[in-house]
């Protein structure tokens, strides 16, 4: 273990004391939250962060040329600048807002898969996908004829790239796949998987609703064609 992380003290009662619904008690015990693969719960800065834009700074966002409607303009072009950085995307301009995974993931199928996707062409998922990243597809399916492929795990839950490689197809149009699964946490090789997608000429979606919380992410270095996630993960 590198010793820099050795080192770090790691005071479980001060993270606690962030985040105030921990304070209370349930069934006579101190609360224990175990859901954050769903949703987290959100430490003091960010409830004072929420307080403070809806009692100082609410307005429309680039709707208006008043006071606080630049105000709330500035702080929303500045949460976009964090998210870039955050992700190491090349520029603003490659970051979408959205209300969630679920409306992002719908908004590459319909801008994206609707145009591109057509009669007997093939979406590569895994089984292990967020129901937000398989009904989505389901409508493509339906509506455009396209056809679903799903790649397995063994019983460890292990994913495994040769059993990727082995769904693509001439008539694979685009790989919709998690980077970590929200049920077993199995982390797929996404690099190499935008490496062998790539290399047949196509794009990859990765849900990185979980990965983004437990790892770094490097956008750039992953190369994927979309990357989406949800701030309510990350204890936004």
């Amino acid at each position: 273990m590198d010793q820099k992380v050795e080192n770090i003290p790691y005071d479980v009662e001060a993270i606690r004391r962030d985040f105030p619904i921990l304070t209370r008690e349930v069934y006579g015990k101190p609360l224990v939250y175990l859901d954050n693969g769903a949703s987290a719960q959100k430490p003091q800065a960010v409830l004072d962060a929420i307080q403070h834009a809806y009692s100082q700074e609410y307005a429309n966002v680039h709707r208006g040329l008043h006071f606080l409607s630049n105000a709330a303009t500035d702080a929303f072009e500045n949460a976009r600048k964090i998210v870039q950085r955050f992700l190491n995307a090349p520029s603003t301009e490659n970051i979408v807002f959205t209300s969630n995974t679920t409306a992002a993931i719908n908004t590459v199928a319909y801008g994206y898969g609707m145009p591109n996707i057509g009669e007997g062409d093939e979406i590569v998922l895994s089984i292990m996908e967020h129901h937000s990243n398989i009904v989505p597809w389901h409508f493509i399916r339906e509506r455009q004829g396209a056809k679903l492929v799903w790649v397995p795990i063994d019983d460890l839950g292990v994913f495994h790239i040769e059993d990727f490689e082995k769904r693509l197809t001439d008539r694979t149009k685009l790989v919709a796949i998690t980077h970590m699964s929200n049920a077993l946490g199995t982390v797929t090789p996404i690099k190499e998987i935008v490496r062998i997608a790539h290399a047949r000429g196509i794009p990859v979606l990765v849900d990185g609703s979980q990965s983004a919380v437990h790892m770094p992410i490097d956008v750039q270095d992953l190369d994927c064609d979309f990357f989406v996630f949800t701030g309510h993960k990350v204890y936004g």
